[in-house]
């Protein structure tokens, strides 16, 4: 199960509510027929999708079975789950999920650390790398996920390889 939302607050009387989505491009979280929620992906129920939409700068959704304020507020604060199976990637596409975990090397084998978070800060995705334990000098890199920085993915073995272009060294923070 993969996690592609939250379910803010209800919106109106009729079971509509806030979705904060998780996807990129944000608006990918309607193209699901069927959602999971619950607090855990092991702990889920299922729905039908009968509405979701975009209003002003939020996305709201209405559920089959969810017809009230009231119902809509039970929901508040659980995850919205999809099935693996569901989600589509190009070859060069990634689920950030597969990606954290990873080791990060540089072109000359030198191990930066292990992908700990993904962000969206803008123009493009950017990885948190936590150095490991025995690492020289202990901290995190904050390195963008573009084909200047990134050279290879490997999910299955759990490997990035990065190349560090000149001036990378400021995107290093060390941690005592």
């Amino acid at each position: 199960m993969l996690h592609i939302g939250d379910i803010l607050n209800p919106h109106g009387l009729k079971g509509a509510f806030i979705v904060y989505s998780h996807t990129r491009p944000a608006d990918a979280v309607a193209g699901y027929l069927s959602w999971h929620l619950g607090k855990t992906a092991e702990q889920t129920q299922p729905f039908e999708v009968q509405r979701c939409w975009q209003h002003g700068k939020r996305t709201l959704a209405m559920l089959d079975g969810i017809q009230s304020f009231e119902q809509a507020e039970s929901l508040k604060g659980l995850k919205i789950w999809v099935s693996g199976d569901d989600v589509h990637c190009d070859d060069d596409e990634y689920l950030w999920q597969d990606l954290i975990g990873c080791v990060v090397y540089t072109q000359d084998d030198v191990v930066l650390g292990k992908v700990s978070n993904v962000y969206a800060f803008g123009a493009q995705d950017t990885l948190e790398i936590k150095t490991l334990a025995d690492a020289t000098e202990r901290g995190e890199w904050l390195l963008p996920f573009v084909e200047d920085v990134v050279l290879a993915v490997d999910t299955a073995q759990q490997r990035i390889e990065v190349t560090l272009i000149e001036g990378m060294d400021a995107c290093f923070t060390p941690k005592s």
